[in-house]
């Protein structure tokens, strides 16, 4: 759970010292206030990444040189997580004050977010659900950076062979299809347990919506029944990925189906539609980690969006068993008959509670 979190130079975000408690919190302000730069902070604290951009020099506030984002989380004992980037040294990122490795400092606080780039998960290329897919199987396990890192480095080893002339392609493709077989596998659990906690999640909702399924398709087809079956798939295409020149088949073509009543839900479902699919896909990713011990900070970034009434108030109940959610809201009024634990007012990049403003001056903690 966050206990405090403290931003310096982060975007458009005053100096801020924030101490929120446990339960479901709702942040308002208008468009630009702040709301989405305090959740992408938090974000990038716990994972290192931004749910914006891949260039974290991009969060640095404008004029300034350097960003610091603290973050301190209560679990069996209080551990302190910082991220920052400065122009003359680059990204840092720190465990208690000390280095750490990246799997050491995931395994602290797990996150999981919904804004408005994840619309891309539902409606936009496979890229964003393979990521979404490794998001899951990393926070589950955050030992699984090596099993994604070793994939990635052997595929890349190949993409240069294959662009020379495709010579030794054996020796790599018994390589790849054990990196694949590891990856593969985890990504195929992870998805049977995510479709387990969305349908029960989903029939105990009191949503309108058709049953929302969610199917792994390996490449090969086979691939995660064992390694000689990647390597199978892996010689089907040998000869198409000399004449190409790049990889065909391996988990960077894997594909996540998301079906909404037995249709791809890209193809059929409305705005309405994909976000309420999309807040039920996030609490039942927080469910499949809260079961394996992993509980989960919740962040809803424009939570009411694209909702009418009736349906943002199933949804908002769907997330009641969350120990910490954060969501922000343009729309005060749309709120007023909805439960939180507690509220919080963004305006000019300065948070506040009941109108008394949590920040610290430049340069204190």
């Amino acid at each position: 759970m966050l206990a405090r979190l403290s931003c310096e130079g982060f975007r458009n975000l005053a100096s801020t010292d924030w101490r929120p408690g446990p339960g479901r919190h709702l942040i308002v302000g208008a468009n630009g206030a702040g709301k989405t730069s305090l959740l992408e902070a938090l974000y990038l604290v716990a994972t290192t990444r931004s749910f914006r951009t891949p260039r974290v020099e991009e969060c640095v506030t404008r004029d300034l040189d350097a960003f610091r984002v603290h973050g301190e989380f209560e679990a069996a004992a209080r551990v302190a997580l910082e991220v920052g980037w400065s122009r003359f040294e680059g990204r840092r990122r720190t465990l208690n004050g000390g280095e750490a490795s990246l799997t050491e400092y995931l395994d602290v606080q797990p996150v999981v977010a919904w804004s408005s780039a994840d619309v891309e998960v539902l409606a936009g290329a496979p890229g964003a659900r393979r990521r979404l897919l490794d998001q899951g199987i990393v926070t589950l396990r955050p030992g699984s950076v090596a099993t994604l890192t070793r994939y990635r480095r052997t595929l890349r080893q190949k993409r240069e062979l294959l662009v020379v002339d495709g010579s030794g392609l054996d020796a790599w493709n018994d390589l790849l299809a054990e990196a694949a077989h590891d990856l593969q596998r985890l990504r195929s659990r992870y998805v049977d347990l995510l479709g387990v906690e969305l349908d029960r999640i989903a029939s105990e909702s009191r949503l309108d919506l058709q049953p929302i399924t969610v199917l792994y398709r390996p490449s090969p087809a086979d691939g995660p029944s064992g390694v000689e079956a990647l390597r199978a798939g892996l010689e089907e295409v040998r000869a198409a990925e000399r004449r190409r020149r790049m990889p065909l088949a391996g988990p960077h073509r894997d594909e996540l189906e998301i079906r909404l009543g037995g249709e791809e839900l890209r193809r059929v479902a409305s705005a309405g539609e994909r976000k309420a699919a999309g807040l039920l896909l996030l609490a039942a990713r927080r469910a499949v980690f809260a079961a394996a011990g992993r509980d989960p900070v919740v962040l809803v970034d424009d939570a009411d969006a694209e909702l009418d009434p009736r349906r943002l108030a199933h949804l908002w109940e769907v997330f009641a068993e969350a120990s910490q959610l954060f969501a922000t809201s343009s729309r005060p009024a749309v709120w007023e008959s909805l439960s939180t634990d507690a509220s919080w007012s963004m305006e000019a990049g300065r948070l506040g509670s009941d109108d008394r403003p949590v920040e610290k001056e430049k340069g204190t903690s």
